[in-house]
């Protein structure tokens, strides 16, 4: 497991993941795991960036951790997409 990232959960209210894209391989240390999830302070949200692939940037263990709200997460992600592009729009 990542030192950084190992370091930096212990704090975290919130964990917000991308897909590791082309640098799947090279990013397999920071992989978000249940494990690394009960590192972090109660009540963290584990919101992994859709689509996300179980068993790449986040595992099994993750998804089914108490702390992950990424489907609420992504129900929302559409209209938070659309109001950035209407304020964009306006200017």
């Amino acid at each position: 497991m990542a030192g950084g990232l190992r370091e930096a959960i212990t704090t975290a209210d919130v964990v917000i993941t991308d897909g590791p894209g082309l640098h799947v391989e090279a990013l397999a240390s920071y992989r978000v795991t249940a494990r690394l999830l009960d590192l972090a302070p109660p009540g963290v949200q584990f919101a992994p960036c859709p689509p996300f692939v179980r068993g790449r940037e986040v595992s099994a263990g993750a998804i089914e951790h108490p702390g992950f709200v990424g489907y609420e997460f992504k129900r929302h992600l559409k209209s938070v997409q659309q109001a950035v592009m209407a304020l964009g729009l306006q200017r």
